[in-house]
């Protein structure tokens, strides 16, 4: 402890006397070990810390699957789970919910929250207590019962102030008054829906044994103690196989459960709350790995410059006895203090930045609220610190070789030339920090021009001038289908008087991303047999009666919707898609068919074809376009009893949008003070929304490509720097010969291109295997896309260019005579 409290003094004071050379290793290190952290406290946040329950790894998440329609997870129906419930052997019990937003009738302005209607055993399920209250029992899914609700402890928070009296007390959440009976603790929620007010879901004895073709519910079991995950499956495909003696011999409908139509999947809750973003963070470590690779290369070319301006010291203690060893020691003291002091920064620097992205990009990622900077985050931060101080620090062996001190003394104290042992050390370190760039540019450049595509791609409908907002009715205030669509016409006339304003209209499903509804529909005439699609329909779209003039979408063949069918017969449109599934594909036209959908209260209703529209994308921009059926918002309420109280408005106007934000909530006060405007947006910020992971992808990979490229362009500079300075004599004898400064700079060029280009064709040769791992995340661009190539080839070769161009002039002003008189 003695030597190392030498070590550390003298280590201390000869960084005290190089500020410069200490200075550039801490920020270069900072640099490389934050971005590290960084990465790896998302790493830890979202994939390794287990969730927030008593034991997480018993808890599954079972979801159903139509193989037949590619619905690879879906919802189950209210029977499925009751009778999942009470049949399995190995889940204690089994939760149902369904994800949802509600009108939060806070003591101030209400405001649309996400919520969450559960049956009560999914809070048993979950095994954490509330914070304060209760949870839900089973009187409280009753028909008739009184409405309750739980809070999240962040609204208690927010919107009570923590108050105790919130307990007891009556909110109205959609118009009905509901009373508060407990409180989630602090940072509780359920498979990262970010839920704020939970409701107990109703179950109706009268309508239950009916509903078994309604999926709406994902479940949550909890495995019984020492009963494995596939012990679990087990017993989900002895059910399956049990499931029809369950079902009606006269439920005919083709979603019935039994084998190969319709199955039930379980998989560990954490494994599907992380999704297919776990292969994305684990590539973002690696290519972070790379930042650090880059940042030691280049810190050791700097300790190796350091060593060879302390020969004369290292001869003279190696002279006086001081072994190998121990000099390298030094070294390596000092390297890790070093690497101490620039990680401690780069912690800070890194989760500094990494929170200001994630507030920008808030749903970016699953699990985003458990990024934080525990103890495995430091610990990791730590010992990669110490790592590269060591690996950095190892770099002066070469200089430490007993005949090098000998050479030394015998020189009087002057520093020898470099070896070209070292020489071609460096050069290898300058070629592996450019190939390691090249390999990070040319996945963030892919990555980037995915983004640009996934942007730019045609979503069917004309984006620009389009804002849109969302308005949701409650049931209790707006009871009769007739008042929702009366009040739906009184905005959009109040909006059309908008001065600015050309058109406005309503739809139940914003594009281009929204859930699927997966709807039954009979098709006259049309019959699957076993290599045809079913009889289901991707999307149901209700519309206003100038939607498709408002967003832009053309009329294939056909017409589109007209006033006299708000009095005329049942009438629908439908996309391309549909109309290539169902009839082209059976040489039939689309046009003058009937279809019966399985619609509101009437499923009975007949709806006449009158005309198909050009797909639009609904299931996201890299998605294939599903099928789609269009009903008609004023005719809706006639023909079926039924309306939809959930409508997004969309405004095509010149406006500024300020001035048009304004307009629009003036308008909603107008006619009904007491709703929310629900995600108030331009369209081209709803497309960025909708692209807010690849985004955030792209951002990450494109920061660390650029620090990288830069480390990288550092490095090269520094070399040939070095290398001027070394090479002096040689190069005045050179011009005393009769170079030119041409030559010189010829010279001195070749030597940083030569390594410039070494490392550029290792590097895409690199980047052909490397960035195969981003196949999936990649839209309509290939890992090996041409353009990208040559792009960030030319890029890094002219960044390389310039870092060889600066010591290279300098080289050309070396004076001949003052070099050789020096010498």
């Amino acid at each position: 402890m003695q030597t190392l409290q030498h070590d550390l003094k003298q280590a201390i004071r000869g960084l005290l006397k190089s500020p410069v050379y200490a200075t550039l290793s801490i920020l270069t290190l900072a640099l490389g070990i934050g971005a590290n952290t960084a990465i790896f406290s998302v790493v830890n946040g979202v994939l390794l810390r287990p969730l927030a329950y008593p034991h997480p790894e018993r808890l599954e998440f079972i979801s159903s699957t139509f193989p037949r329609q590619n619905f690879d997870r879906f919802w189950a129906s209210l029977p499925e789970w009751a009778e999942f419930k009470e049949r399995t052997r190995a889940f204690e019990d089994v939760g149902a919910y369904r994800a949802t937003a509600v009108n939060f009738g806070a003591p101030e302005r209400p405001r649309r929250v996400n919520a969450m209607l559960v049956t009560p055993e999914l809070m048993t399920v979950a095994g954490v207590p509330p914070a304060r209250g209760r949870h839900f029992a089973a009187d409280d899914s009753r028909p008739g019962a009184e409405a309750v609700a739980i809070l999240s402890f962040a609204t208690w928070q927010a919107d009570f102030g923590g108050a105790d009296s919130t307990l007891g007390s009556v909110v109205p959440i959609n118009g009905t008054s509901t009373r508060i009976v407990g409180i989630t603790p602090f940072g509780y929620d359920v498979h990262d829906e970010r839920v704020e007010v939970y409701l107990p879901l109703t179950i109706d004895p009268t309508t239950f044994p009916t509903s078994r073709a309604s999926h709406f519910l994902y479940l949550i079991g909890r495995r019984k103690p020492g009963k494995t995950l596939r012990a679990a499956q087990a017993d989900i495909d002895r059910l399956i196989d049990d499931w029809g003696k369950l079902v009606s011999p006269t439920f005919h409908t083709p979603n019935r459960i039994g084998p190969f139509v319709h199955l039930i999947q379980a998989e560990p809750l954490q494994a599907d709350v992380v999704g297919a973003v776990g292969n994305a963070l684990w590539v973002l470590q690696g290519a972070v790995g790379f930042v650090l690779l880059i940042a030691c290369a280049n810190l050791a070319n700097l300790i190796l410059a350091r060593a060879e301006s302390r020969q004369k010291e290292f001869a003279i203690r190696s002279a006086l006895g001081a072994s190998r060893w121990r000099l390298l020691r030094q070294f390596l003291t000092e390297s890790v203090l070093l690497a101490v002091v620039g990680g401690a920064l780069g912690a800070a620097l890194g989760y500094g930045g990494l929170r200001a992205l994630l507030a920008g990009n808030p749903t970016s990622i699953p699990r985003a609220l458990d990024v934080t900077l525990d103890w495995r985050v430091l610990a990791f931060t730590f010992v990669i610190s110490v790592a590269t101080g060591l690996a950095f620090g190892m770099a002066p062996l070469l200089q430490l070789r007993e005949f090098m001190m000998s050479v030394t003394l015998k020189e009087g104290g002057h520093r020898a030339t470099a070896g070209s042992a070292r020489g071609r050390v460096r050069g290898g370190l300058v070629m592996a920090e450019v190939a390691l760039a090249v390999v990070l540019v040319v996945g963030a450049g892919l990555l980037l021009r995915s983004f640009q595509k996934l942007m730019t791609a045609d979503a069917g409908f004309s984006r620009e001038h389009l804002t849109t907002f969302g308005i949701v009715l409650p049931s209790a205030t707006y009871p009769k289908p007739e008042s929702r669509v009366a009040f739906f016409d009184r905005l959009m006339d109040r909006l059309r008087r908008t001065p600015g304003v050309t058109r406005v209209a309503t739809m139940t499903g914003l594009p281009p991303t929204r859930d699927v509804n997966a709807n039954d529909v009979n098709f006259d005439g049309y019959t699957p047999g076993p290599d045809q699609p079913a009889a289901n329909v991707d999307y149901f779209q209700t519309v206003s009666l100038d939607y498709l003039r408002t967003m832009g979408i053309p009329v294939v063949t056909g017409r589109g919707f007209e006033r006299t069918d708000v009095v005329g017969g049942p009438v629908v449109l439908v996309n391309e898609r549909l109309a290539q599934t169902f009839f082209t594909a059976r040489k039939l036209v689309a046009i003058g068919h009937t279809l019966q959908p399985f619609y509101g209260l009437n499923s009975t209703t007949k709806f006449t074809i009158v005309g198909v529209v050009r797909d639009v994308k609904q299931g996201g921009m890299s998605k294939k376009t599903g099928t789609e059926l269009y009903f008609l918002d004023e005719q809706v309420p006639r023909v079926t009893n039924f309306a939809p109280g959930n409508q997004n408005v969309v405004v095509r106007s010149t406006v500024p949008d300020p001035v048009l934000a304004q307009e629009i909530q003036e308008a909603v006060r107008a006619e009904d003070a007491q709703l929310p405007i629900v995600k108030l947006r331009t369209m081209e910020q709803v497309f960025e929304d909708s692209a807010s992971r690849p985004r955030f992808l792209a951002e990450l990979l494109a920061i660390f490509a650029t620090l990288a490229l830069a480390l990288a362009a550092i490095g090269t500079y520094g070399i040939l720097s070095y290398s001027v300075t070394e090479r002096a004599k040689e190069i005045g004898i050179h011009m005393a010969l009769g170079a030119t400064r041409g030559y010189v700079l010829g010279m001195v060029l070749g030597q940083g291109m030569r390594l410039t280009l070494i490392g550029l064709g290792a590097g895409v040769a690199a980047s052909f295997a490397l960035t195969r791992v981003l196949q999936a995340q990649l839209f309509n661009v290939k890992p090996t896309d041409p353009a990208t190539l040559v792009t960030v080839t030319a890029f890094i070769a002219a960044v390389a260019f310039f870092a060889c161009y600066i010591p290279a002039q300098r080289a050309t002003r070396v004076e001949p005579i003052v070099t050789l008189r020096t010498e």
